[in-house]
C-alpha cells in the first residue's frame, strides 16, 4: 500500500476510493482530460483523521511515468520549493508534490491546520514512495539565461500548448501522445521557448514545415517578425524543434534558438 496506515497521530480512514482512466471524471470532471494527456493510470483518493476531528484529503495519482508525473504537476505551478519529493508547491490549504511516477496533492479542511500539517502528511507519504524523481530530460534544453523561474511546462498534446500559449486551431506542430514538449518563459516574460521532442527526424522536418506554412512563413530558421513588436524564430535539430515565440526583437529571437540548439546539442550530439 503506497498510503500508510498511520502518519504521525494521523489515522488513514477506510472510505479509499480509486478512479483510473475512464473513472476519472467521476471524480474531477473537466480536469479530467489533463491528467488523460499524459500517461495517467489511476488516482487513488484517501483520508486522513486524528482525534480531534481534524481531516485531511489526500489524492495519490498513478502518472504512469516519472516525467508525466512532473508533467502534471508543472502544469498550473506556480512557485516551487524543495524538500519533499521532486518538488512541492503549496497554495493555501493544499500542498502537492511529484515523486517517482507519482503526483500527491493534501488538501486540509482548516487553513489555520494547513501549513504544518499539510507538510506532515506529505512528507510520510514520501517517505514510503520510490526515491527516484529526475526531471524530464527535455527539461534540459531551455537555456538558463533570461529563463523565468518556475515557469517550465512538460506536456505532449496540442491541446495542452493550447492551454499554456495559443498558437493555433489547428494541430500546426503534429503534437500527440508520441511527442514530449517542453515551453519555457523567457524575460521580460512574454516571450515563449517550446522545444519538441519526435520520434524520427523525418517527423521534425515535417512539423517543422507545417508550423511555417500555417504560422509563419519562412524558409530558414532566422526570426522574422509576426507582428509590431513581436519576432519568431523557428529551427530544426535532428527531431527537435525549436520555436521562439514573442520575443521582442530579431536578435533576441535568434539568440533563444541559438542558445536552445546548443542545449539539444549537448542533450542528443
Amino acid at each position: 500500500m503506497l498510503l500508510p496506515e498511520r502518519i504521525g497521530d494521523w489515522v488513514r480512514q477506510d472510505s479509499s476510493l480509486t478512479y483510473d482512466r475512464e473513472a476519472i471524471f467521476d471524480y474531477i470532471n473537466g480536469a479530467g482530460e489533463v491528467y488523460r494527456s499524459y500517461a495517467f493510470r489511476d488516482v487513488l483518493v484517501a483520508r486522513y483523521a486524528r482525534d480531534s476531528g481534524d481531516e485531511v484529503t489526500v489524492e495519490l495519482f498513478d502518472m504512469g511515468l516519472t516525467e508525466d508525473a512532473y508533467g502534471v504537476f508543472s502544469y498550473a505551478r506556480e512557485s516551487e520549493e524543495a524538500g519533499i519529493g521532486g518538488g512541492f508547491e503549496r497554495k493555501g490549504r493544499v500542498l502537492c508534490f511529484w515523486q517517482d511516477r507519482y503526483y500527491v496533492c493534501v488538501a486540509a479542511e482548516s487553513a489555520v491546520q494547513a501549513q504544518p500539517v499539510l507538510e506532515e502528511i506529505a512528507r510520510g507519504i514520501s517517505n514510503g514512495l520510490p526515491s527516484a524523481s529526475a526531471p524530464p530530460v527535455l527539461r534540459g534544453t531551455l537555456p538558463d539565461e533570461g529563463f523565468i523561474t518556475a515557469s517550465d511546462r512538460f506536456f505532449h498534446t496540442h491541446q495542452s500548448l493550447n492551454y499554456h500559449y495559443y498558437l493555433a486551431r489547428e494541430n500546426v506542430l503534429n503534437l500527440g501522445s508520441n511527442t514530449d514538449v517542453v515551453l519555457g518563459r523567457y524575460d521580460p516574460g512574454s516571450t515563449y521557448l517550446i522545444v519538441v521532442s519526435y520520434q524520427s527526424q523525418d517527423d521534425a522536418v515535417r512539423a517543422l514545415a507545417s508550423f511555417r506554412q500555417h504560422v509563419a512563413p519562412a524558409t530558414g530558421p532566422e526570426a522574422v517578425q509576426r507582428e509590431a513588436g513581436k519576432f519568431l524564430a523557428s529551427d530544426q535539430h535532428g527531431r527537435f524543434v525549436v520555436v521562439v515565440i514573442d520575443a521582442s526583437s530579431n536578435e533576441a529571437a535568434n539568440a533563444l534558438r541559438l542558445a536552445a540548439r546548443e542545449r539539444i546539442a549537448q542533450l542528443a550530439p
